[in-house]
């Protein structure tokens, strides 16, 4: 009987807890609702203020984020929210173009992912759909990111992964090629190298002088090379003391 009332007892306060945890989960649930709810009609809000920026030239898109700027350097927005309202002006105003004037509001997601949730507004115009995503902190609800993108079809999105997929096999064709122009060249240069070598060992003489009265005799290998003789003459003059007239370079003989 004792334990039939231990397991009674047992089952109350697990049922108990259960209860508890079930309702601080859907005061939780509750709480993140309307945050969601808030976050919808902001992004709802912040669409209509988009539509101000159309049709501006890009100096004045440049003025607008000069001005963002000023307010960051004076601590009126912190370097975070300065830098997301650049780029979403800057995506927008990319965009803004091609996709017609506003239709109405599409799907609202929010989505939970490790320590951000993401909120996407889609948004119909005429030409094209766009898509408003928020990135929120789930630790103070802040939003940390922000970015305007138009929605691409399937197709449109296949395309552009087979042009991106094109683009890599070309680059990496004109690496291979370059790598065997390369490669190539060493040939050309270990050959060059070889004949340059080959050139300035045939060019090595042994200079023998005998001096008969005033004349100075070469015995080499006969070579029509002016310059070469030359450079051999002054050799010998200043060897011997005497003056390059004082002798004549008959022939020049190579050693074997």
């Amino acid at each position: 009987m004792k334990k039939i009332v231990r397991t009674i007892c047992l089952m109350s306060l697990c049922a108990m807890v259960f209860l508890l945890c079930a309702c601080g989960a859907s005061k939780d649930n509750e709480i993140l609702d309307r945050k969601t709810q808030t976050v919808e009609q902001e992004m709802r809000a912040f669409t209509k203020e988009l539509d101000k920026y159309r049709g501006l030239s890009d100096a004045q898109i440049q003025e607008y984020i000069n001005t963002i700027e000023s307010y960051k350097k004076n601590n009126q927005l912190t370097e975070e929210k300065a830098k997301m309202n650049e780029d979403i002006i800057k995506q927008w105003h990319e965009i803004e173009g091609q996709i017609g004037t506003f239709k109405e509001y599409g799907e609202f997601e929010f989505d939970s992912a490790g320590k951000t949730y993401t909120a996407t507004l889609n948004l119909k115009y005429e030409n094209r759909d766009v898509r408003l995503i928020y990135v929120i902190s789930k630790k103070d609800f802040e939003i940390t990111g922000a970015n305007v993108e138009i929605v691409y079809t399937l197709g449109e999105k296949m395309s552009k992964a087979g042009l991106n997929t094109l683009t890599g096999i070309v680059i990496v064709f004109l690496m291979l090629v370059l790598m065997c122009i390369i490669i190539y060249a060493f040939n050309i240069i270990n050959y060059l190298q070889a004949k340059y070598k080959k050139k300035k060992e045939g060019t090595k003489i042994e200079i023998t002088t005998t001096l008969d009265g005033d004349d100075a005799v070469i015995e080499e290998t006969k070579v029509d090379d002016k310059e070469l003789i030359a450079v051999i003459a002054a050799a010998i003059a200043a060897s011997t003391n005497q003056s390059t007239d004082d002798f004549v370079v008959r022939s020049i003989r190579r050693k074997v």
